[in-house]
């Protein structure tokens, strides 16, 4: 009991830590003329290191961060929790992906920030592709590790998921669509409403 009660307090500092990065980066996007400067330099860096590389990449990448392609792998990982009967923690992990979702549309509309560029319509911070992948495949890495108890399996899911939410950031930003202070304000929303996940999922089964 008292292992669990200290891991849901170190959540509880997660979850503090990741609010106090989203405000800073959401003062300093509002507030600091040069911020976007900044950001345009580290973006056209990045773009540049990239431009060898075929465009479809990030296109292809980019596209599994979409709400209707973000459908089926919601759904196979909620057949895998009800199929062992973690019906309450199936339904929690829907509910945390909505719940990314309506978040980042609310800062989305609060700072109002202008695109890199005009490859989509919407505002820039944060990052929804970030915020969303690093909610659920974030959600999936820690069920991974609390369930998965081979250890082929347990590191290789965690290596393809972890690698996954970097490569959906990493391709918003070569697409032109994010600067790097979006992507990594969204990343850092999803890690919230992860922490979030966990600290009710531990209480519940308390």
């Amino acid at each position: 009991m008292k292992n669990q009660e200290s891991g849901i307090a170190l959540n509880w500092n997660y979850v503090i830590c990741s609010i106090v990065v989203l405000a800073l980066l959401t003062l300093l996007v509002l507030y600091m003329p040069n911020m976007r400067a900044v950001d345009e330099n580290i973006l056209h860096s990045i773009r540049l290191a990239l431009s060898p590389y075929p465009s479809y990449i990030p296109v292809f990448i980019s596209e599994f961060g979409l709400a209707n392609h973000m459908f089926w792998p919601q759904l196979t990982a909620v057949c895998v929790l009800v199929s062992h009967k973690h019906y309450m923690k199936s339904a929690l992990l829907v509910g945390a992906v909505w719940l990314t979702y309506f978040l980042k549309g609310v800062l989305k509309d609060f700072v109002c920030r202008p695109r890199p560029e005009n490859v989509c319509s919407g505002f820039s911070f944060p990052s929804g592709h970030s915020s969303v992948t690093m909610c659920f495949y974030g959600i999936l890495i820690y069920l991974v590790l609390r369930y998965v108890h081979e250890s082929f399996w347990r590191y290789f899911l965690v290596t393809l998921f972890s690698v996954w939410i970097f490569l959906v950031g990493l391709s918003r930003m070569w697409l032109g669509a994010h600067f790097l202070s979006d992507v990594i304000a969204g990343m850092f929303l999803g890690f919230l409403v992860v922490n979030l996940y966990i600290i009710i999922t531990k209480s519940i089964s308390r």
